[in-house]
C-alpha cells in the first residue's frame, strides 16, 4: 500500500510541475527538478513576442555629400558626346600700336597655338548581386547599388576636378598665398583680409571676372569667426537653429563652402608646390590644406553619356546574379596651357 501511494504522490508532482512550466513559460528554463528525488524534465523553448528582427526598409551608409562649386566651371558637355578630344585654339600676341607714324605701317600675320584635352575613361568596379540574397528584401537592393556605382564616378570626377584646378606652383598668372590668421591646431586661420590680398593679387595679374573660390569646412568657419561682417550676419539671423548660407561673394570673388575638409588639395611649404593627389595632412612636414581659386570662363567641365554595363541573372548562368557597372568619359580641366589664372590660398604654419 505504501508503495503505491508513493507512486501516486510521484506522478501528482510530475503533473503539477508540468502545469506550472506550460502556465508560467519561462524562456531561460532548460531543465526543472521536481521533489526530494531529483526528478528532471525538459521543457520546451519558447519565444517571447519581443524576440522578433527587425530589419529597416533603407540601407545606411556613410553620408557624403556631391558637391556642386562644379557647377560654375564652364559646361563644354554638348561638344563630347561621342567623347572626343577638345582642342582650345589660343590667339596669337596683340599686333604693335603706332602713334603718330608718317611710314607705311608693317604688317604681322597672327599665328594661333592649341591646347588639347583628352576625356579621361572612369569605370566603377562592378557590382555582382546574387539571386539567393534578394529574397524577401525590405528594399530595392539592386536600384540602391545601382545609383551608388554611378555616384561612385561623380565623386571621383569632382574630387579630380578640384585638384586639376589647383595650380601645381606660383606662376605667371598663378596665384598662391597664405592665410594670416591666429594659429589654431598649428596653422593659421583664413581671414578676410587673406581674400583682399587675393583680389588685389587678381586685379593686378589681369584675372577675369567670374572668380570662385573652394574653402574647406574649416577655412570656411575660420572665415565667419574672424569677420566681424558674417558674425553679424548670423547673429541677425532668425534664432531658428539654421546657418543656410554655402556661397557668399567678397571683393568679386565667388566663396563656396565644401563639405567637411575633403577636398584634398595639400601644399607643400617647403617644396613651394602642390602635393601629389591623394596625400593626406601633415603639418609637421609642412604639409597643409589648402582651397582652390578658378576663373569661370578659363575652366570647362565635359562630360559624355554614362554608359551602364549590365548582365540579367536569367543570362547569368553560372552566377545566378545581377552584374553591373558603370563607364563615364568626363574631364575637368583649364582651357588655356599652363594653368592660367588660377590661385590657391594655403594654411601657413
Amino acid at each position: 500500500m505504501k508503495r503505491i501511494f508513493g507512486l501516486l504522490m510521484l506522478m501528482a508532482v510530475v503533473i503539477s510541475a508540468t502545469a506550472e512550466m506550460v502556465c508560467c513559460g519561462h524562456v531561460n528554463m532548460s531543465c526543472y527538478v521536481a521533489g526530494s528525488g531529483g526528478l528532471i524534465l525538459a521543457a520546451l523553448p519558447v519565444t517571447l513576442p519581443t524576440q522578433k528582427i527587425v530589419f529597416l526598409t533603407s540601407l545606411k551608409e556613410e553620408y557624403e555629400q556631391i558637391g556642386t562649386w562644379l557647377n560654375e566651371a564652364e559646361d563644354l558637355s554638348s561638344f563630347v558626346e561621342d567623347g572626343q578630344t577638345l582642342v582650345f585654339p589660343e590667339a596669337g600676341a596683340d599686333p604693335a600700336v603706332y602713334k603718330n607714324r608718317i611710314t607705311d605701317v608693317d604688317n604681322v600675320e597672327p599665328v594661333e597655338t592649341v591646347f588639347k584635352s583628352e576625356l579621361d575613361v572612369y569605370d566603377s568596379q562592378n557590382y555582382k548581386i546574387r539571386n539567393i540574397y534578394l529574397h524577401a528584401l525590405p528594399f530595392e537592393k539592386v536600384q540602391y547599388y545601382t545609383r551608388k556605382s554611378a555616384n561612385a564616378i561623380i565623386k571621383q570626377e569632382i574630387a579630380d576636378a578640384a585638384y586639376a584646378f589647383a595650380p601645381e606652383t606660383e606662376g605667371n598668372k598663378k596665384i598662391v598665398i597664405p592665410s594670416t590668421g591666429a594659429v589654431r591646431n598649428g596653422i593659421k586661420m583664413l581671414r578676410l583680409e587673406d581674400i583682399v590680398t587675393l583680389a588685389r593679387a587678381c586685379d593686378n595679374s589681369e584675372f577675369p571676372d567670374g572668380r570662385n573660390l573652394v574653402l574647406t569646412s574649416d577655412m570656411w568657419w575660420d572665415l565667419v569667426n574672424n569677420n566681424d561682417i558674417l558674425k553679424g550676419q548670423l547673429e541677425r539671423m532668425q534664432m531658428n537653429g539654421k546657418i543656410s548660407p554655402s556661397v557668399v561673394e567678397y571683393y568679386g570673388i565667388r566663396i563656396h563652402k565644401s563639405l567637411g575638409n575633403k577636398l584634398g588639395i595639400m601644399w607643400d611649404i617647403d617644396g613651394a608646390e602642390k602635393a601629389p593627389q591623394g596625400t593626406a595632412i601633415d603639418i609637421t612636414n609642412d604639409i597643409v590644406p589648402a582651397a582652390l581659386l578658378f576663373c569661370k570662363n578659363q575652366v570647362f567641365r565635359a562630360g559624355g553619356s554614362m554608359e551602364m554595363f549590365y548582365q540579367d541573372k536569367s543570362t547569368n548562368t553560372a552566377g545566378r546574379a545581377y552584374e553591373f557597372g558603370f563607364q563615364h568619359r568626363f574631364k575637368a580641366d583649364f582651357q588655356m596651357d599652363a594653368q592660367r589664372y588660377s590661385g590657391l590660398i594655403y594654411m601657413a604654419k
